[in-house]
């Protein structure tokens, strides 16, 4: 596949947009209501005329700073997907309004509008994920089934000279509460005098934006999802001869993960370490399966990193080594 044709499928290759569902108002103008995340998971900005006279009207293109005749125009389009087709009153349309000259205006705000409208027999696919478009296929490619807009409907001036005011994507206010369901994903236009537009309409909220981070109240430092429920306990023990000396117990509070993480030094014995369980924090037992794992060196010190659904865990040492002994442990469960 050359180059040339891989990028005509990258959505991004030509004055690509990325907009948030939580920023539709500017395109979203006078639609009611409301655009929502789609309940399949689907990537777009899911639309349904909830009530008798909603609609929407997207506006993707405004030529305040921009000079786009008609005739430049080679194709408006829009990857959509229609839910329910049960008419031609629950189907998408474009509309082109050009800018009021003060002379022969349709409207106050508008010279002309251009209403292109797919044929009254057209094959939609229920839920299928579409390109609709106006005058030739789009030169961005997709692995999507096309569906032209071939209907077009004009009032006012139909001079191909006109400059180009709005580039619209339309729903009917005359459709029945409920009946339009339309995935919304992407909107754009090409034009032979090189003026673009690709805008992704991105239904999912960026993580960022929903989760607020605490602090940690001494250091101030934030804490991440993780590290806000790190446990983290540093414990230094004296053990007389011939007795066991245990640390300090701390609470898994994650079992379901429970990844642990202990190392320290036992003044240069790192035999007899052991892990030792509890449910309860009262009674004890000895983890064999963790007796052997500890990797100790030669002057004491010891490390190990396992995974357990312990409810507490401790480190436990015997000394008999004929003097007492001090067993600095670091224990971390995350």
């Amino acid at each position: 596949m050359s180059l040339e044709i891989i990028n005509k499928k990258i959505p991004s290759n030509r004055g690509k947009v990325v907009v948030n569902l939580a920023n539709h108002a500017p395109l979203w103008a006078d639609s009611a209501p409301a655009p929502v995340i789609d309940s399949n998971k689907r990537d777009g900005w899911y639309y349904t005329n909830t009530g008798a006279g909603d609609k929407a009207n997207i506006y993707f293109f405004a030529g305040t700073q921009e000079t786009l005749e008609l005739q430049h125009i080679r194709s408006i389009w829009a990857k959509l997907a229609i839910d329910n087709y049960s008419g031609t009153s629950v189907l998408p349309f474009f509309n082109v309004y050009t800018k009021p000259t003060g002379t022969g205006d349709a409207q106050a705000w508008y010279h002309s509008r251009f209403t292109y409208t797919m044929a009254a027999d057209v094959d939609i696919g229920i839920g299928e994920e579409v390109i609709v478009h106006s005058h030739f296929t789009p030169s961005i490619s997709y692995d999507n089934r096309t569906i032209p807009m071939p209907v077009i409907a004009i009032e006012g001036d139909e001079s191909l000279e006109q400059e180009v005011l709005y580039i619209t994507i339309h729903t009917d206010s005359g459709a029945a509460a409920g009946d339009v369901k339309i995935l919304f994903q992407n909107l754009g236009f090409i034009s032979s005098a090189g003026h673009t537009r690709n805008l992704h309409l991105v239904g999912y909220e960026p993580v960022a934006s929903a989760i607020q981070y605490p602090t940690d109240p001494n250091t101030g430092i934030l804490f991440t999802t993780e590290s806000n429920r790190r446990v983290d306990s540093t414990q230094t023990i004296s053990i007389l001869d011939s007795s066991y000396g245990h640390s300090s117990s701390i609470q898994n509070t994650h079992p379901s993960e429970g990844y642990v993480s202990i190392f320290g030094n036992s003044d240069n014995q790192n035999n007899d370490i052991e892990v030792q369980y509890s449910s309860d924090n009262t009674n004890w037992y000895f983890a064999s399966n963790h007796y052997v794992n500890f990797h100790g060196g030669s002057n004491g010190d010891f490390a190990m990193d396992f995974r357990t659904a312990a409810a507490y865990i401790r480190v436990a040492q015997y000394n008999n080594h004929g003097s007492t002994r001090i067993l600095t442990v670091n224990l971390s469960i995350v």
